[in-house]
C-alpha cells in the first residue's frame, strides 16, 4: 500500500466539501511517484549494465532480481508482476515465493520476447539510450521491452494502491471536517479505528460514529465511488450504517438508501453551502447536537 502525503489528503478533503472532483489530486500524486521511480530505475539500469559485459538479459536478472539488492516488492515489479497478483496466485507473498514467481515470470517474458524477435525477423527495433554522468548505455530490443514492461507494472501497482488508499485515508478527515464546520462537539463523534465485532456474523468495520441525544450511536460510511456503483448499498447494509456519504450517487443508489431509511449525502456538483446545509439536516433528523 502506498501512503498519501498529508497535503494530498487535505487537498482532497477540500475538493470534496466544495463539491469538486478530487480525482485530479490522486492522478497528480500517481504521476509524481511514477516519474520519481522511473528516473531512479534508469539510474540503476546504468549502474547495473555498465559493470557487466553480457549482451543478453542475464545482467538484468542478476542485479534486479537479487534479494541482496532489493526487497521483494521491488523484485516483483522488476520481473513484471506485482505483489497483489502473486498473492492472488499463490495465496501468500513470503520472500521465497515472491522471488520464485519473479524468476519464473522473468524467464517467461525473456522467452516470449525472444520468440517475438525471431518471428519478427528484424522488422522492428527499439533501442533505449540512457546517460548518467556522461556515461551512456544502449539497450537492445529485448532489454528495452523488459524495462518498459517493468515500468508498466509499476504504474499499475501505483494506480491500484493510490485509488485504494485515497478512500481509506480521506474518510475520517472528511467527516471530522464536516463535524467541525457544523459545530459538532468532539464528544458527539468518534473517529477511532473500529474493528469487526467477532460475536456478530454480519458486523463489518465502520469508518466513523456519531452520537445523538442520550448517547444513541449512528454508524457512518464513506465511499468515493463513481455514479451508479452497485456496491454502495451493499456496503451500508454490510456495515449496518445509518449515514452514507458519497462522492457521487445515482438515482438508483438514492432510492435504495431511502428505502433502507439511511441518511445520505452526495458531494460532487453541489456547492459548499448545499453540502453543509444537507449535513446539518441529517444531524437534526438524528438529534445529533450541533451549533445551529
Amino acid at each position: 500500500m502506498f501512503s498519501f502525503e498529508e497535503k494530498i489528503i487535505e487537498a482532497t478533503v477540500e475538493k470534496l466539501i466544495h463539491g469538486k472532483d478530487y480525482r485530479r489530486e490522486v492522478v497528480n500524486d500517481i504521476n509524481v511517484k511514477f516519474l520519481d521511480f522511473t528516473l531512479e530505475f534508469f539510474k540503476k539500469i546504468v549502474d547495473a549494465k555498465i559493470n557487466d559485459e553480457k549482451i543478453n538479459l542475464d545482467w538484468y536478472k542478476k542485479y534486479f532480481l537479487s534479494e541482496e539488492n532489493f526487497d521483494k516488492g521491488d523484485i516483483a515489479i522488476f520481473s513484471g508482476i506485482n505483489l497483489k497478483t502473486i498473492n492472488n496466485i499463490c495465496g501468500t507473498t513470503t520472500k521465497k515465493i515472491v522471488i520464485d514467481v519473479a524468476n519464473q515470470n522473468f524467464d517467461y517474458l525473456k522467452n516470449l520476447i525472444h520468440q517475438l524477435e525471431v518471428d519478427g525477423e528484424g522488422d522492428l527495433n527499439i533501442q533505449i539510450k540512457i546517460t548518467k554522468n556522461a556515461v551512456s548505455v544502449d539497450l537492445n530490443l529485448s532489454e528495452s521491452l523488459i524495462i518498459l514492461n517493468a515500468l508498466a507494472t509499476k504504474k499499475i501497482a501505483l494506480r491500484g494502491g493510490a485509488w485504494s488508499a485515497i478512500g481509506k485515508r480521506v474518510e475520517k478527515p472528511l467527516l471530522i471536517k464536516l463535524c467541525k464546520i457544523c459545530g459538532v462537539s468532539e464528544k458527539n463523534y468518534n473517529a477511532e479505528n473500529f474493528v469487526r465485532d467477532k460475536n456478530l456474523d454480519f458486523d463489518r468495520e465502520v469508518d466513523f460514529k456519531l452520537y445523538g441525544n442520550g448517547g444513541k450511536e449512528y454508524r457512518c460510511e464513506v465511499k468515493l465511488m463513481g455514479s451508479g456503483n452497485p456496491e454502495s448499498a451493499d456496503a451500508v447494509i454490510a456495515r449496518n450504517s445509518d449515514i452514507f456519504i458519497a462522492d457521487t450517487l445515482s438515482t438508483q443508489n438514492k432510492n435504495q438508501l431511502q428505502d433502507l431509511k439511511i441518511c445520505w449525502l452526495e458531494l460532487k456538483n453541489h456547492s459548499h453551502e448545499e453540502i453543509i446545509s444537507q449535513f446539518k439536516k441529517i444531524l437534526e433528523k438524528l438529534n445529533i447536537p450541533f451549533e445551529k
